[in-house]
């Protein structure tokens, strides 16, 4: 299937000049382009992607001697976890001397990049913004991270483990989609969930270090350039076929993109199952930071806001992530933020946070699955349907009567 045409021919095995020429064509920030060009440049490997268990034990164990400089360290119990769509995860304990502190045992996480994920992304990236986020809204904590695949073969980030619960009990949506809440936990953790939306939207990003980031200039469209930039690069970087509605929608995006008057931290996959709490109902870590850039507030608005992110309560009312009606969700977060909501703008980023899913599930996981470029090929296939609804959304945005 992938190689009928000339140029998907050149998507299963880029050639320079094809690559430069893609490369040319969407410009993203310099991070993004580091791992999409990796990506293409590593396509036409002949390996299907394996993590060797016991081959990984002993990577890692030898990188984390070096790193702490401690050869009598004490590692153990390494375990993948399930799940993780776009990341290898494995959880292991080490026993070291943290720096000024003494001998002490955790449990730790490693998220390592496949051959080829879902979405790439870059481990940089992703640990700075969690160490600048620390205290402002509650994250794990990162130790090490190397975005280069010397010491284990692909990049990887390793950061404390968090216990606590993603999906409530009886739960069984994937990735979140639908996640229902009983009420008395709804009524727990709805204000949390928007007051942390609504910190990350607040915190000064131009403090921290985030060098991975190209910042955006206030006023500009650049922030929402770039964003589009990413997502239609993998498009034509990964789809195994053309869509006449993918063209369009990104034709319309261009030709209607707002400038970002105020730049923001924006998450970009903020939603249920992507955030954990304890038994005493207390959010004790917001995850899956690896989508984050600097751009518009609405854009995760209206993700989080998505009708395909959202569960009905017991009376048919459709609730925001499966925890309060939209309308609340807005006003809340208008009141904690200090920042507008904009009905034009969220409907923009509306049609762009579909087109970013279509993107996904219907281009870049068939792509993965099809080259055995990652660890769970079957969920990859599966995902697809999902891109089909985000494709029939567009249909429904930019049709006639559509709201365009």
């Amino acid at each position: 299937m992938s190689d009928r045409t000339p140029v998907q021919r050149q998507r299963s095995a880029p050639t320079a000049d094809w690559i430069a020429g893609v490369r040319a064509r969407f410009p993203v920030e310099r991070t993004i382009d580091d791992v999409l060009t990796r990506k293409l440049e590593r396509r036409s490997l002949p390996a299907e992607h394996r993590t060797d268990p016991a081959a990984l034990e002993k990577r890692l164990e030898d990188y984390l001697r070096a790193v702490t400089g401690q050869p009598d360290l004490e590692f153990a119990n390494l375990q993948r976890l399930t799940g993780g769509a776009s990341k290898e995860q494995f959880t292991f304990d080490l026993r070291w001397r943290p720096e000024a502190g003494a001998r002490t045992t955790r449990k730790l996480i490693l998220r390592m990049d496949p051959s080829e994920s879902i979405v790439e992304t870059h481990r940089l990236r992703e640990a700075q913004l969690l160490r600048a986020m620390r205290g402002v809204v509650p994250v794990p904590e990162v130790l090490w991270v190397d975005p280069t695949p010397e010491h284990l073969g692909h990049p990887f980030l390793i950061a404390e483990f968090l216990q606590g619960t993603v999906q409530p009990e009886g739960g069984d949506r994937a990735s979140g989609l639908g996640m229902y809440f009983a009420p008395e936990l709804r009524d727990r953790l709805k204000d949390q969930f928007v007051h942390h939306l609504a910190s990350i939207h607040r915190f000064d990003w131009r403090t921290p270090d985030l060098s991975a980031y190209d910042w955006p200039q206030p006023g500009t469209i650049d922030g929402n350039l770039w964003s589009l930039a990413t997502w239609e690069r993998a498009w034509h970087e990964d789809t195994l076929e053309s869509h006449p509605l993918m063209d369009y929608a990104a034709a319309w995006l261009k030709a209607n993109m707002p400038t970002v008057a105020r730049p923001v931290v924006v998450h970009g996959d903020y939603r249920s199952g992507n955030f954990m709490y304890t038994d005493d109902l207390h959010i004790n870590a917001v995850l899956d930071w690896e989508l984050a850039h600097i751009g518009d507030h609405h854009e995760d608005l209206a993700y989080t806001a998505s009708g395909i992110l959202g569960c009905p309560d017991e009376n048919g009312t459709m609730l925001v992530c499966g925890l309060l009606p939209r309308d609340e969700f807005f006003a809340r977060y208008r009141e904690l933020s200090g920042l507008p909501v904009d009905p034009e703008r969220l409907f923009y980023f509306e049609v762009l946070n579909y087109y970013k899913m279509a993107v996904i599930a219907v281009a870049t996981s068939l792509r993965t699955a099809h080259g055995r470029r990652t660890h769970l090929d079957a969920m990859m296939n599966l995902l697809s349907g999902f891109g089909y609804i985000a494709l029939a959304n567009l249909q429904r945005l930019l049709g006639p009567g559509g709201g365009r």
